[in-house]
């Protein structure tokens, strides 16, 4: 973009010409990106091969068609690696799962490359256009959408990597802990695999205790899941206070 000044110096007009060049914002999201796989990988042609099987999934596409589905390719190349056995769900403990030190007893999708590198962040894409939209105010969001998406099919392939003792961290202070149109509901229980989980321990967190907790109504359809899954099944009310020590102690 240029603008133009006029200044007036001792009766003289001089015109100054100030070029100002913007950024488009799919840059900056793009060097976000490769920035955030950097510190997890620093092999900078792996992160740039990350990012565009990444958009190869939403780009020139009506977000309405950008299925699950179109994430496989990316997350073929790019499976979750971790310990199985460090796996940890979670559902409105966003605060909590942040308290997890990297790399110790548990490992959430977030501690992961491609949920690193995606994690806080919002985009989609628009039917023969290549650019990235990064605001809400830029793209509709039907029921299928790229952001969603994204996320259902990273909860999916997490889950199936997932083993042993499973853990889950819910918030005991919210109506329904256990929702039944979340992620977790969704596209992580109905995907443990019974061949290699053996129970689901769940991490009900409180301020105090009193609340339904782990007598939740919400739970009872949990564990009727899990039962029919043959996977067992446990619940702990733990005060938010102390949720970052027992994260942390393995």
């Amino acid at each position: 973009m240029v603008s133009r000044k006029v200044l007036s110096i001792d009766g003289a007009i001089t015109f100054v010409v100030v070029v100002v060049v913007l950024v488009p914002s799919v840059l900056l999201f793009e060097e976000n990106l490769i920035n955030r796989c950097l510190e997890v990988n620093k092999d900078k042609k792996n992160c740039e091969k990350a990012l565009a099987l990444f958009k190869e999934a939403y780009v020139g596409k009506d977000p309405k068609t950008v299925t699950p589905d179109k994430y496989n390719d990316l997350f073929d190349e790019f499976p979750f690696n971790h310990p199985c056995e460090k796996s940890l769900l979670w559902s409105k403990t966003s605060d909590l799962v942040m308290l997890v030190e990297k790399g110790k007893c548990y490992v959430p999708i977030a501690h992961n490359k491609l949920g690193y590198m995606l994690d806080g962040l919002f985009w989609c894409g628009k039917k023969n256009s290549p650019e990235t939209f990064t605001e809400f105010s830029q793209c509709t969001k039907p029921k299928i959408n790229p952001y969603d998406s994204f996320w259902t099919t990273a909860s999916i392939r997490y889950t199936q990597h997932a083993c042993g003792e499973v853990k889950v961290l819910l918030n005991g202070e919210k109506d329904d802990p256990y929702k039944l149109d979340s992620y977790l509901a969704e596209s992580e229980v109905p995907y443990l695999d019974n061949t290699k989980v053996t129970k689901l321990d769940v991490i009900m967190a409180v301020k105090t205790k009193g609340r339904p907790g782990c007598n939740d109504k919400s739970l009872k359809e949990l564990k009727k899941e899990l039962k029919q899954k043959k996977i067992g099944y446990d619940c702990n009310e733990v005060l938010r206070s102390q949720v970052e020590k027992i994260l942390n102690t393995c």
